[in-house]
């Protein structure tokens, strides 16, 4: 039961946490990761595939657990996008559930001074202006009760409980001295996900990228700047999971433009600065940005540009704020490019993460060889159905 289990995990916590590190055969430790997201799982519905992940801390236990439910769509991580979860005050009196932002896509672009906090109170206000309408989804009992204000953790100490707080956009409270019913917790964060549900559908909602690279400008090109060869990741699928099955598709908004457009800018500085610096200022300038070239916007990459020995290089960019890519999505026009220079080793596609801050590039020369050779998968993800006939004209 789910009442019980946050009575224990309260009631054990200072204790625990007086050890230092995390302890993998603790009972509160299984609380956290095992027991209460396997009953959460269960409280999950719809046919969504929710990852539901609990955290005591990364070696060091933290001043508090919490446990989180990732909608797919939206986020895999704390770290980004926004998602429901369960947080206490850190005397472990008060349990919150939220659904906020991840706190750390936000510290890592504005750092840890009080910047972040203005830019997230921003984001905060942008989202809940934006989504008010999404509440009439939730039960009016349940909407009655829930806070559009910072949630309180007592959180003076730490960055990461005032950061939490700062991340709320709606939130329900508790005091554990007066839990409700194990029904009643779970109708609450059942109603919680369909608010979440509509947020995460919802294609007129900006994303929390927009808001966090709305004032964003391209990173500067350092003097010790280089690219890196690709190496590729192992792509673990789960069985039962149909949103690996269909791609995991994604949100998209006006932000992965903004994202895309930064990255595109990052990598044509990039490739200047590198001939320039191989003593190349010829062939720097005759690098285009077709983003900006009127007279071939859209050749099926991105950038022109060269070797230092004058061969030319077909560079497309793909940009994320995170630390990593383990997808991206190609228009029908870049893959036929990248499989028309299959072998001519002049197709690349570079991959540029934490675009945001100290970016790194990863080139994949000719994609299309690395799928021949069977070193990478493509998928078909969507299909565009045209609703007529075709008809050639004159």
């Amino acid at each position: 039961m789910m009442r019980e289990m946050l009575f224990e995990l309260a009631s054990s916590w200072e204790s625990y946490r007086s050890k230092g590190t995390t302890d993998k055969n603790h009972r509160v430790h299984n609380l956290v990761l095992r027991d209460i997201p396997q009953v959460l799982e269960t409280w999950s519905t719809g046919n969504t595939n929710y990852l539901v992940r609990g955290s005591d801390g990364q070696g060091n236990i933290l001043r508090t657990p919490w446990v989180a439910t990732f909608n797919p769509t939206v986020t895999t991580s704390a770290t980004t996008g926004f998602y429901p979860v369960y947080l206490f005050k850190d005397n472990m009196k008060e349990m919150v559930l939220e659904l906020g932002f991840g706190a750390t896509q936000f510290k890592e672009k504005y750092g840890t001074g009080q910047k972040v906090f203005d830019e997230i109170e921003l984001a905060v206000k942008g989202m809940q202006a934006s989504s008010k309408h999404l509440l009439s989804v939730v039960d009016p009992e349940v909407r009655a009760r829930i806070s559009t204000l910072s949630t309180s953790l007592n959180s003076e100490k730490d960055f990461n409980l005032r950061a939490y707080e700062k991340c709320s956009i709606y939130s329900l409270t508790y005091k554990l001295e007066n839990l409700p019913t194990e029904d009643s917790l779970r109708f609450d964060y059942q109603e919680l996900l369909k608010l979440y549900e509509a947020m995460a559908g919802s294609v007129l909602l900006p994303s929390e990228e927009e808001y966090v690279i709305e004032n964003t400008v391209t990173p500067t090109v350092s003097a010790s700047v280089h690219v890196n060869t690709f190496v590729p990741g192992v792509r673990k699928i789960r069985k039962s999971s149909t949103s690996e099955q269909s791609g995991n598709q994604k949100r998209y908004s006006r932000s992965s433009d903004k994202v895309g457009r930064i990255g595109e800018e990052y990598v044509f500085n990039v490739e200047r600065e590198l001939l320039i610096r191989g003593g190349r200022e010829d062939l720097a300038e005759k690098v285009i940005l077709h983003r900006y070239y009127a007279e071939n916007r859209t050749p099926g990459w991105d950038i022109t540009s060269y070797n230092l020995d004058g061969s030319i290089k077909y560079i497309e960019v793909k940009s994320s704020v995170g630390k990593a890519i383990t997808n991206v999505t190609l228009t029908s026009n870049e893959w036929r490019m990248a499989s028309e220079f299959k072998g001519t080793n002049k197709y690349h596609l570079y991959l540029v993460t934490k675009i945001l801050k100290e970016p790194e590039i990863q080139d994949m020369l000719d994609p299309a060889s690395w799928v021949d050779g069977g070193g990478l998968e493509l998928i078909v993800d969507t299909y565009l159905l045209y609703l007529g006939q075709r008809v050639e004209e004159g």
